[in-house]
């Protein structure tokens, strides 16, 4: 794998080249070295670091490539939410099921309108809900 100045070097770009000149570069090069030939995964290797708005600071900064994923922090409090989230929509398909023959019972006349507007309305609360809930941090 390259390190150092040499990713720049392997797409063949400057190192003040844009995004779309580093994405044009590797798309060439790429199509020339197909999987399983000596450069493909320095070039690769050189896109993936230079693609990355983070990973390029670090590279053009220190000249090293950081090869530690950060790992994704999950809180109980994301895991409760994504339950409640989980749970309401779980509720609202239920509802729009129930509004559903609400709407076919009223349509054929076999019961009046308010049954249908309630389910309507506890449905449509249900998804404000979790709405709100994808807002909260």
């Amino acid at each position: 794998m390259a390190s150092g100045k040499e990713l720049y070097t392997v797409l063949g770009v400057d190192p003040t080249a844009s995004e779309t000149e580093i994405k044009a570069a590797y798309e060439h090069l790429i199509s020339n070295n197909p999987e399983g030939t000596a450069n493909h995964d320095s070039i690769v290797h050189a896109y993936t670091v230079l693609s990355d708005m983070d990973s390029r600071a670090l590279y053009d900064v220190t000249g090293k490539v950081n090869g530690k994923k950060k790992r994704k922090r999950t809180s109980e409090h994301t895991d409760r939410r994504e339950k409640a989230r989980y749970a309401l929509n779980t509720l609202f398909l239920a509802g729009a099921a129930v509004t559903t023959v609400f709407f076919f019972l009223q349509w054929s006349g076999a019961v009046s309108t308010t049954p249908f507007y309630w389910a309507c309305s506890v449905s449509l609360l249900i998804k404000i809900s979790e709405f709100i809930l994808r807002l909260i941090p």
